[in-house]
């Protein structure tokens, strides 16, 4: 039996992004239950009592038939119910509320005759949540936008399920200082990453160490040359860490690599073929520019152009790839051209998760997958019954 549910949405501390964290949260839910649930659901954006929410129809929100829940079966609180799981996962969401018959007459809570019913939120977060938040610097990301690139990615990915498991493989390609590396980290991934600026491999090595030394975890980090052929490329950190050691014997701990590189050296350093998601902050052209052959330069679209086939060698035919771009720098169109160039399929409507963030960026997100995904029919259609903010 289908439900209603009520996504009550947390507030966002980045003023500008919460201007607009209605419609990419709705545009987000779409995608994400759409992809993992197979088929779309109906997504709107309410209030209740003055609180921002997302009412979600047609969800499953029992587990499947088999799956042991606890407490009884007819209570959605089971936590193995992928739709409960999913919903607890979206970037934004603050709590759940089921909507149920009720006996009020006109309009209540959710609506005409009904009633909203809490649901518990089944824990899919296996970290504090100071280890995205207590690092500040300028220009990160917003870590609920970062939420939702990691999120879309492994959406698209024909090993999707491996979000909530830690079996997916996911890379950051242009990781900085590692927003996307811990928002992984807390979703129990162990993800790869790449920054060619050694000032932020270096940076995020010292917060990482600090984090886990203050939080008491078994863990080990180590850095050391990163080399290919003889030439020395930068500097490889190599991180290892379990909550305790319980944990630790039990096979739950997780492993993190950066490599302090330029992007296109991946293709050379991983194997080919072997990642389900990457997930990527292009360089805006604005502040920051990024590496070519001949230097520091302010052409996102050259960044892509040579970066794109060596990110597509890695990617698994059944993976996914979610990009924000700045679209005053860098025109769809073009973006869409080199990815095909590269053998990858852009299947995210023009627009669907455009935000602005200051005057000079104007920022959009980018849904691609393999051409040859054997999902892709499927996912694309999607993408022409997308939301768009």
């Amino acid at each position: 039996m289908t439900s209603t549910v009520t996504v009550l949405r947390a507030p966002s501390a980045n003023r500008v992004y919460a201007s607009r964290s209605g419609p990419l949260a709705a545009a987000e839910a779409h995608w994400v239950l759409g992809a993992h649930l197979g088929a779309p659901s109906r997504v709107t954006e309410r209030a209740v009592g003055g609180m921002d929410a997302l009412r979600i129809e047609g969800l499953e929100l029992t587990a499947p038939r088999g799956v042991s829940t606890d407490p009884a079966p007819e209570d959605h609180t089971g936590s193995d119910a992928p739709a409960l799981r999913l919903l607890a996962s979206l970037s934004s969401t603050l709590g759940l509320l089921e909507d149920v018959a009720g006996a009020v007459q006109g309009e209540g809570c959710g609506g005409a005759g009904t009633l909203l019913r809490p649901l518990d939120l089944p824990p899919v977060l296996r970290h504090p949540g100071d280890l995205e938040t207590i690092l500040k610097y300028p220009g990160k990301t917003n870590e609920q936008f970062t939420a939702l690139l990691v999120n879309l990615a492994a959406a698209l990915s024909t090993r999707r399920a491996g979000l909530f498991d830690g079996t997916l493989t996911l890379l950051d390609p242009l990781c900085g200082r590692g927003t996307t590396l811990n928002r992984a980290l807390r979703l129990g991934l162990s993800p790869l990453g790449a920054e060619i600026d050694r000032k932020d491999v270096e940076a995020y090595r010292a917060f990482l160490a600090t984090w886990l030394r203050t939080h008491r975890y078994k863990h080990t980090v180590t850095d050391g040359r990163l080399t290919r052929h003889g030439k020395q490329l930068g500097i490889r950190i190599d991180a290892e860490l379990a909550p305790d050691k319980q944990a630790q014997r039990e096979g739950r701990g997780q492993t993190l690599t950066v490599y302090g590189c330029d992007t296109r050296e991946l293709a050379h350093l991983l194997p080919a073929r072997s990642v389900d998601a990457i997930v990527g902050d292009l360089p805006y052209g604005v502040q920051h520019g990024g590496r070519s052959a001949a230097g520091w330069q302010r052409s996102p679209l050259e960044v892509l152009a040579e970066a794109a086939p060596g990110w597509r060698s890695l990617l698994r035919d059944g993976g996914g790839m979610a990009l924000a771009v700045n679209r005053h720098t860098l025109a769809r169109s073009d973006a869409t051209a080199v990815l095909a160039d590269a053998g990858l399929r852009v299947i995210s409507a023009d627009g669907a998760f455009r935000h602005r963030v200051d005057q000079s960026i104007d920022r959009d997100v980018l849904l691609a997958i393999p051409t040859d995904h054997p999902q892709a029919e499927q996912l694309a259609a999607l993408g022409t019954d997308e939301r768009t903010p």
